[in-house]
């Protein structure tokens, strides 16, 4: 008798997650699945939690105790606000881009690029910088693919924002993420620099198939880019389905009257 074929698990599972800081929720009793290889948005007003839920998911800070379970690619990441014993081995399949850039400014692009093997070798080895070859090939190639080789031996200070960002994506290829997920990744760039790393984004869950979670301020760059959005506001899911419902209507709901505000100055703006 033929073998059964186990469904692959799914990228994202988070079930009844709930953050409190200082007496104020965060996030209530919110749950979600992202299949892999999708490219969701993050949408919904500052403070509606959007950036504690990516950093929940990525077992960077804990939820609240009582809360459920939360597990990437079918391995548990964290249950009842409690980090689980393998949860390093489970972070390192995913690439975290925050907004700040997080590179190391005093070092070069190519070093920030290679730190992306780090949870792939012996500490010693990290320690002293002692990358193998393949490491090194591994990481010209991730700076090749986003468009920066040139500045390889720069130091990370010295490039534009967009650089930095876009170093940060190849640090997630050189650890060989499975997903990457961006928190507000072009909240501090001009409009030029954020298309690219959009753009990139969005080539990598293409080409790739890498699963992508991305929070974004920018409603249109979640219209362009991802086919699917999850809505928060005030800690919970207002809206999560394919991105062409989010109707002008809709996006008053979640945002409040200050989006109609905004589009109808848009609307007449010469």
């Amino acid at each position: 008798m033929a073998e059964d074929i186990q469904p692959a698990p799914v990228a994202l599972d988070m079930r009844a997650v709930s953050k409190t800081w200082r007496g104020v929720a965060a996030l209530e009793s919110v749950s979600l699945e992202v299949a892999p290889g999708e490219m969701v948005a993050l949408i919904g007003p500052s403070g509606s939690g959007k950036s504690t839920l990516l950093r929940i998911a990525a077992g960077l800070i804990e939820a609240d105790r009582g809360s459920g379970a939360v597990a990437l690619f079918g391995r548990r990441v964290q249950e009842d606000g409690r980090l689980s014993r393998g949860v390093r081995r489970v972070r390192a399949r995913v690439g975290f881009i925050f907004q700040q850039f997080n590179l190391v400014g005093r070092v070069s692009l190519y070093a920030n690029v290679l730190f992306g093997a780090l949870g792939q070798l012996p500490g010693w080895r990290g320690a002293l910088g002692l990358f193998p070859a393949e490491v090194r090939k591994r990481a010209m190639e991730a700076l090749e693919r986003v468009g920066i080789a040139e500045h390889a031996g720069k130091r990370a200070s010295a490039l534009s924002g967009g650089q930095q960002q876009r170093g940060a994506i190849a640090r997630a290829l050189v650890q060989r993420a499975e997903a990457i997920f961006a928190d507000e990744p072009i909240a501090s760039l001009d409009p030029v620099s954020a298309r690219r790393v959009m753009q990139l984004l969005a080539r990598l869950n293409r080409e790739d198939a890498i699963t992508v979670v991305v929070t974004l301020h920018q409603v249109e760059y979640a219209m362009k880019y991802c086919r699917r959005a999850i809505a928060l506001k005030a800690g919970r899911i207002a809206y999560d389905g394919p991105i062409g419902a989010l109707t002008r209507e809709r996006l008053i709901e979640i945002y409040g009257e200050e989006y109609r505000d905004v589009v109808d100055e848009e609307e007449v703006r010469p």
